[in-house]
C-alpha cells in the first residue's frame, strides 16, 4: 500500500511541530542525509511541560492507513494533519522511526532476506512447547528445524508474497505444512521464475544434453504475470509485482477474448509488446512501450480511446487455472493446458511465444542439425526485432520455481553476437563531479550488482558512456532531490571514493566489451579470484530497467558466470596480466 505522501508535506509537518524553520531543516539535512535524524534533532531541543501520551501500534498503524486513502481536494493539509499528530505524539526515539517510515527509508539494512528467516525462527520459538533438555542439546535440536522452517517460509513467500496472508497461516499451522503445499493467491502475484546466462546457441544445447528442451523468442517488452479472479476481473502485475492494471485495461480484454468462455480463474506469465498493427504487427522496442500512460495515482484506469500504443500479450506459462495450482507440473503439461485454456489465438493481440521443441534425441552437442536449426531460429528471433532466446526444459527439472535463477531456464540474447555475452542490470550507487563540458552533472558514475546472501552492494565499473546531455541533466535532479547520502553506507563495498553517494533507488542496464579481474571493484571477491572482484572493461549505459528494482539487479554469481563463460579467458593467476588489464577496464 502506497501512502502517497513527500517530504516536502512531511518537513513541513516537522517545522510545524518543532517550531524549526524550513530554512533551517534544509541546512540539517545537507549535512546528515536522513530527515529522520534531522526530525530526531529538532524534537529533542524542544522542552516539555509533560510527556505525550504514549504511542501505540494500532494507532501509527490506522492513521498511516488513514493517509493513504486521503485524495482529491485538500489532501495535502490533511495529511499533513495527520503527520503532525503521530510526530507531536512521539517520546524518545519513535520521532526518528516515525519519519523514516513515513518516507519508506527505515535505513537499518533490513530487507526480506533477512526478515523472513527471522519470522520462521519466531514462529519456531512461539509454537515450541517447554522442554526438559539441557539448554545446550536443546538448542542443537532446534538447529536443523530453525534451518528447515528458515526455507520453508521463503519458499512459501516466493509462491505468495503477501505477509497479511503469509503470518496468520504461520501462526496458526506453524512451519512445517509449508513444506509440502505450494499455496497462491489470486490477486497475489507470485514471484517470477528467472533465467541464468549462457554464451550462445552451442551451450544451451550442451546443458541439455540428452533431454527435451524448447527454445522461445525473448521478447523486448514487458513481464506481465495476469490473475483472472473468480468474480471476473483480471489483475496485471508487473515483475516487480506491481499492480499494472489500470496502465493495461486493452490487456484485460484481450486475455478475456483468447480464453476459454468458461473459465473461471487463473494465473498466466507473459509478455506485453508494443506492437504496430498498421504495419504488419510489427514488434517495437521496449522503449515505445514505455511511453504509454501510466493511469493515476489513485488506480483510476485509463480510457482506452487515449491508447496510443498499441500492444500485443505473448503467453509463455500457466500457474494457476480453474482452481488448479500446476506449478509442480513439468512445462510440457503447463503448456498442454495452457493451450485448451486459450484456443483463440489473434496476431496483433494475443499469441503464444514462438517456438521450437528439441527432444531427447536430438539434445546433443555434437548434432549439426540441431545447432544449426537453433542458429536459424535465433537469428529470425533478432530480425522480428526480439533480445534473443529462452531454453526451457520441458520434461525433468521443469517446474515453475519461483524467484529462482534455474538452470532449467537459459536465455541467449542479442548480446551474445556481439563482445561481452551478456549486459548487466546495476544499481547507481555514487558519482564524481563532471569537469569540462560535464561541469554541473555527475560523471562517471558507480555503479554496482547487489549480493542478496550478503544484503551487499559491490562496485563493477564507472560508467561515463552512453548517456545523452537530457540524461545527465535528469539524474543529476533526481539525485540531488532526496536521494545523496552523507556518508558511504557500511554495505557498499568499493575501493573508489566518490565524491557523492547515492541510496539505491533505480537499475540501468550496462553493457561492456568484456570482464576483467580488479583490485577496485568488489563484485564476487572470491568467486573466480580469492581477494580482487570482478569489473567491466568499456561499460556503457542502455536504458533504465523501469521493471526492476535495486535488490533484483544481477549479483555477484550472475557476474562470475559471465566471466567464466566469455570467449576471451584471462589469466587471473599473472600480477602482470591483471594490473595491465586493470589500467584500461574504464
Amino acid at each position: 500500500m502506497d501512502l502517497n505522501i513527500g517530504g516536502s508535506t512531511v518537513a513541513a509537518a516537522i517545522s510545524d511541530a518543532t517550531g524549526t524553520q524550513r530554512a533551517k531543516l534544509r541546512e540539517m539535512y545537507n549535512i546528515m542525509g536522513d530527515l529522520g535524524d534531522v526530525a530526531q534533532s529538532c524534537r529533542q531541543n524542544q522542552s516539555m511541560l509533560r510527556p505525550p501520551p504514549a504511542l501505540r501500534i494500532r494507532q501509527v498503524f490506522s492513521t498511516l492507513h488513514q493517509i493513504s486513502k486521503e485524495t482529491g481536494s485538500g489532501s495535502g493539509a490533511r495529511k499533513k494533519a495527520l503527520v503532525l499528530e503521530l510526530i507531536r505524539a512521539c517520546r524518545e526515539k519513535e520521532t526518528k522511526y516515525i519519519v523514516r517510515t513515513l518516507v519508506q527509508n527505515m535505513r537499518i539494512g533490513a530487507t526480506m532476506g533477512t526478515m523472513l528467516p527471522a519470522l520462521a525462527q519466531a514462529v519456531v520459538f512461539h509454537r515450541s512447547l517447554p522442554s526438559d533438555l539441557p539448554v545446550d542439546k536443546a538448542q542443537a535440536s532446534l538447529k536443523a528445524k530453525l534451518q528447515e522452517a528458515a526455507s520453508a517460509v521463503v519458499e512459501a513467500y516466493n509462491f505468495l508474497p503477501n505477509l497479511d496472508l503469509l503470518v496468520p497461516m504461520l501462526i496458526s499451522e506453524g512451519t512445517e505444512s509449508l513444506a509440502s503445499t505450494v499455496r497462491v493467491s489470486l490477486g497475489t502475484p507470485i514471484k517470477p521464475m528467472l533465467a541464468k546466462i549462457t554464451n550462445g546457441i552451442s551451450e544451451v544445447v550442451k546443458r541439455f544434453q540428452g533431454k527435451a528442451f524448447s527454445c522461445e523468442y525473448k521478447y523486448d517488452g514487458q513481464r506481465a504475470q495476469i490473475h483472472l479472479q473468480p468474480d471476473g476481473s483480471v489483475r496485471i502485475f508487473s515483475r516487480n509485482g506491481d499492480d499494472s492494471t489500470s496502465r493495461f485495461p486493452d490487456v484485460a480484454d484481450i486475455v478475456r477474448a483468447a480464453m476459454q468462455p468458461q473459465t473461471s480463474s487463473f494465473i498466466i506469465d507473459a509478455e506485453v509488446v508494443a506492437v504496430n498493427r498498421e504495419n504488419g504487427n510489427k514488434l517495437m522496442a521496449f522503449q515505445h512501450l514505455s511511453t504509454r500512460e501510466r493511469g493515476t495515482r489513485d488506480g483510476g484506469i485509463i480510457n482506452v480511446q487515449n491508447i496510443k500504443v498499441s500492444v500485443c500479450v505473448f503467453l509463455f506459462d500457466l500457474m494457476f487455472a480453474n482452481g488448479e495450482l500446476l506449478v509442480k507440473n513439468p512445462l510440457r503439461k503447463r503448456r498442454k493446458c495452457m493451450q485448451e485454456l486459450f484456443p483463440n489465438v489473434r496476431s496483433g493481440y494475443f499469441c503464444y511465444a514462438s517456438e521450437i521443441t528439441v527432444e531427447a534425441p536430438d539434445a546433443q552437442p555434437d548434432s549439426e542439425t540441431t545447432l544449426q536449426r537453433l542458429t536459424s531460429f535465433f537469428e529470425e528471433a533478432l530480425a522480428s526485432s526480439c533480445e534473443g532466446l529462452m531454453g526451457k526444459s520441458l520434461d525433468d527439472d521443469a517446474t515453475y520455481m519461483a524467484s529462482k535463477r534455474s538452470d532449467s531456464w537459459l536465455k541467449v540474447k542479442r548480446d551474445y553476437v556481439e563482445g561481452l555475452h551478456d549486459t548487466l542490470d546495476l544499481v547507481p550507487i555514487g558519482a564524481w563531479h563532471g569537469n569540462g563540458r560535464k561541469a554541473g552533472w555527475y560523471s562517471p558514475y558507480l555503479l554496482a550488482c547487489y549480493d542478496p546472501d550478503r544484503e551487499e552492494y559491490q562496485s563493477v565499473c564507472r560508467v561515463m558512456s552512453g548517456f545523452s546531455d537530457a540524461f545527465y541533466k535528469e539524474t543529476k535532479l533526481f539525485f540531488s532531490e532526496g536521494h545523496l547520502l552523507p556518508r558511504k553506507p557500511v554495505y557498499y563495498q568499493t575501493g573508489e571514493e566518490c565524491d557523492v553517494w547515492f541510496s539505491t533507488k533505480v537499475v540501468w542496464e550496462i553493457a561492456g566489451a568484456d570482464l576483467t579481474i580488479s583490485p577496485v571493484h568488489q563484485a564476487g571477491i572470491g568467486l573466480v579470484h580469492p581477494t580482487r572482484g570482478i569489473s567491466m572493461r568499456f561499460p556503457r549505459f542502455i536504458s533504465v530497467r523501469m521493471d526492476k528494482i535495486p535488490e533484483t539487479a544481477s549479483s555477484p554469481s550472475d557476474i562470475a558466470d559471465l566471466f567464466n563463460r566469455q570467449t576471451r579467458k584471462l589469466d587471473i593467476e599473472n600480477p602482470s596480466t591483471l594490473g595491465k588489464q586493470e589500467g584500461d577496464s574504464d
